[in-house]
């Protein structure tokens, strides 16, 4: 299964300027990426918070099926906002982090 990382929890504004001089669109956005299955890397991109939303915890996610819509001509697509859910810490992963902090 696929999942995005995140590494930090914070929030980058950005500011985009409309058509023809219009107004500014105001937003945050936070660093992510995403680990494919069966890749070796993580690729990066950015998740466009909702208003007011405080930025992800760092930690691991998978895209909540909110984030889905099937567009004009019946394909599946990403909607504007991305909603991530965290994946639970497995047991062996959680003892493993209490083990080293123990230490």
């Amino acid at each position: 299964m696929s999942k995005i990382i995140i590494r930090t929890a914070v929030a980058h504004p950005r500011s985009i300027r409309g058509k023809n001089n219009g107004p500014s669109f105001n937003f945050n956005e936070q660093n992510a990426a995403i680990m494919k299955d069966g890749e070796d890397f993580p690729h990066p991109f950015r998740i466009r918070l909702d208003d007011g939303q405080p930025p992800y915890p760092a930690g691991e996610y998978t895209v909540d099926g909110s984030s889905f819509v099937v567009g004009q001509y019946g394909d599946l697509q990403m909607g504007r906002r991305v909603v991530l859910v965290p994946i639970p810490a497995t047991p062996a992963t959680a003892s493993a982090g209490r083990s080293a902090s123990a230490a």
